[in-house]
C-alpha cells in the first residue's frame, strides 16, 4: 500500500498541471495557456482581434512566445482555437507543435492550404476528430519531409500516417496514392466541394464517417481490394446517386446510407460471397442470414428476407414500407427518421408483425408494441406500448392524442422535430421512459390530468417552449430531471412539494 501511495504522489508531483491553476495571457491576437514549465497551448484566437496574416491570407503560427521574461515553446493548438476564422487562406503550423485538438480550425471556410511541421504527432488513435471540419475550400496539404509520423507522399494533397499507410486527412484536391491501404475516420468529413472520388486498388478499409456530410458527393468508385466499410460512411451525402459494393467486402457497419436522399441504386458485385443485392432490390443483404444490412429509398424488401438490420433504413428517403410474411426480425431503429414515409403495410400472414386496422404502423403482434410509425399513423387502441424511436424525428400533427390502452411510451419515441404542440395522455399510461419527448421545441402543453405515470429523467428535456403540464391530483414518480432545460422545470419542485 505504501508503494502505491508513493507512486501516486510522484505522478502528481511530476504532472505539469500539478500545484498551479492554468495561467493564460494574450499576445499578437492569440491567447496562450501555460501547458508545461516550458511550453504553451494556443488556446484561442479572439474573433474580435486581428491575427498576423500576410497579404495573401497566410498565417504562420509562432514556434515560441515570451511572457514575463521567459520564453515558451508553442506545443499544442487548443480546441476551437481558430474556429470561424474565415480570413485564413493558407496555414503554416509552426515547428514544435505536436498536437492539434478537436475543432481547432472548425469552419475556417476560406482555408485553402495547410503545411504540417516535422514535429506534428497528433493523437495515437489517428482520428482527425473534426480538426478541420467545415474547411470545404481546402485543396492543398503538405507535410515537412522530416516528419516521422506523417507524410504527403507523391504530392497527394493528403495527410498520411506513414507506418500504417492510413489517409488521416483528405480534401477535394487529394489524389490518393496506391500505397494507401486505409481511409481513416472522418478523413473527408464535410468536404462539401468534393463531387467525385476514386479510391485506388490497394485500399482495404474505409473507417467510420470517412465521407460523412460530403453533401455534393455524387460519385464514389470503390476498389475491388476493399473488404471493410465503416459506420456512417456516407451519412449526409445527400447528392450520392448510386453505389457499387465490390466483391471482397465482408463487413458493412450501420448507418451507411443515412441522409442519402438521392440514392436510387445499390448494387453488390455478383461475385461477393458475403453480401448480395438479389433481384435488383437496391439494398445490401447479408446472404447467409437473409437480412438487409443497409438500404435506401429505392429498396424493395423482397419475400424471402428474414430480417431487417438495426438502422438499415434509418433517415433515408423511404416513402413506403412493406413487410413481407417472411420477415421475423426487425432491428432497433430500422426505419427511424424516415420523415417522408406515408404508407406502412405488413403482410397479413406475417406471424410476428402486423399493421392491424390499416393503422400505417408496424406492430409486434405478441406484445402489442408499436415498433414503427409514420406521419399518418393511427395508433390502434389495442397497442400497449410505443416502442423506442417509433416516431423519432417524424413530422406529426400539432395536437397529439395518445389513445386509451397505451401503457408505456418508450425512449426517444417523439424526440426531435416532431411538430407536436399539445399532447393528451391516456388514463392507461403507466410509464414514460427517458428522452421520450426530448427536443420537441414547439411542445407547449402536456395534458397529464387523466394519468399518474412514472417519468424517467430527461423525458421532456430541451422542450424549450414547454410552459404547462396539467398533472392529476396525485402525480406519479417523477425524476427531478424529467423536465430539465424547459420553462416548466422551475415549477415542478413546487408541484411535487404540494403533492406530498
Amino acid at each position: 500500500m505504501k508503494t502505491f501511495l508513493t507512486a501516486v504522489l510522484l505522478f502528481l508531483l511530476l504532472s505539469p498541471a500539478y500545484g498551479r491553476d492554468e495561467e493564460s495571457f494574450k499576445q499578437d491576437g492569440y491567447e496562450f495557456t501555460l501547458w508545461t514549465d516550458t511550453s504553451v497551448v494556443i488556446s484561442d484566437a479572439d474573433l474580435g482581434e486581428s491575427i498576423p496574416l500576410t497579404e495573401d491570407g497566410t498565417l504562420v503560427l509562432p514556434t515560441s512566445v515570451t511572457f514575463e521574461g521567459k520564453t515558451y515553446l508553442v506545443e499544442r493548438i487548443g480546441k476551437y482555437a481558430f474556429a470561424g476564422r474565415g480570413e485564413i487562406k493558407h496555414l503554416v503550423i509552426g515547428e514544435g507543435v505536436t498536437d492539434i485538438e478537436p475543432y481547432a480550425f472548425y469552419r475556417c471556410s476560406g482555408l485553402e492550404s495547410i503545411h504540417f511541421p516535422s514535429t506534428f504527432e497528433c493523437a495515437p488513435c489517428y482520428d482527425s476528430y473534426g480538426i478541420f471540419l467545415g474547411c470545404s475550400n481546402l485543396r492543398r496539404i503538405t507535410v515537412d519531409e522530416r516528419n516521422r509520423e506523417f507524410d504527403s507522399r507523391d504530392g497527394c494533397n493528403g495527410l498520411i500516417v506513414t507506418e500504417s499507410n492510413t489517409l488521416f486527412l483528405g480534401c477535394r484536391g487529394t489524389e490518393i496514392p496506391s500505397s494507401v491501404t486505409t481511409i481513416g475516420p472522418r478523413a473527408f468529413e464535410s468536404s462539401h466541394n468534393l463531387e467525385r472520388i476514386v479510391l485506388p486498388e490497394g485500399v482495404r478499409r474505409i473507417e467510420y464517417c470517412a465521407f460523412r456530410n460530403c453533401t455534393n458527393l455524387k460519385e464514389v468508385v470503390l476498389p475491388s481490394t476493399l473488404d471493410s466499410i465503416g459506420g456512417s460512411l456516407f451519412e449526409g451525402c445527400a447528392s450520392l446517386e448510386s453505389i457499387r459494393i465490390p466483391r471482397n467486402v465482408t463487413k458493412v457497419s450501420s448507418r451507411v446510407f443515412q441522409g442519402c436522399y438521392s440514392l436510387k441504386e445499390v448494387v453488390v458485385d455478383e461475385r461477393n460471397r458475403t453480401f448480395d443485392s438479389r433481384h435488383h432490390c437496391n439494398a445490401i443483404i447479408d446472404s447467409a442470414q437473409d437480412t438487409i444490412v443497409a438500404g435506401c429509398g429505392a429498396s424493395v424488401i423482397l419475400e424471402g428476407i428474414k430480417g431487417i438490420g438495426a438502422e438499415a433504413f434509418s433517415n433515408t428517403d423511404v416513402r413506403s414500407i412493406y413487410i413481407p410474411k417472411s420477415v421475423r426480425k426487425i432491428g432497433e431503429m430500422a426505419f427511424s427518421g424516415c420523415q417522408f414515409c406515408n404508407t406502412i403495410n405488413v403482410h397479413p400472414k406475417n406471424p410476428v408483425y402486423d399493421s392491424r386496422d390499416n393503422c400505417n404502423a408496424i406492430i409486434e403482434t405478441a406484445t402489442d408494441k408499436l415498433v414503427q410509425g409514420c406521419s399518418v399513423t393511427s395508433i390502434p387502441g389495442s397497442v400497449k406500448e410505443l416502442g423506442d424511436y417509433s416516431f423519432w424525428r417524424m413530422i406529426l400533427p400539432p395536437c397529439l392524442v395518445i389513445p386509451e390502452g397505451v401503457e408505456v411510451i418508450g425512449e426517444h419515441v417523439f424526440s426531435r422535430f416532431c411538430g407536436i404542440e399539445r399532447v393528451q395522455l391516456p388514463s392507461s399510461l403507466k410509464h414514460i421512459k427517458s428522452y421520450a419527448f426530448m427536443g420537441c421545441n414547439v411542445l407547449s402543453y402536456v395534458d397529464m390530468s387523466r394519468c399518474s405515470p412514472s417519468i424517467e429523467k430527461y423525458a421532456f428535456t430541451h422542450c424549450k417552449n414547454l410552459h404547462l403540464v396539467d398533472f392529476s391530483s396525485m402525480p406519479g414518480d417523477i425524476s427531478t430531471q424529467a423536465f430539465s432545460d424547459t420553462p416548466f422545470e422551475e415549477r415542478l419542485d413546487k408541484i411535487l412539494e404540494r403533492s406530498k
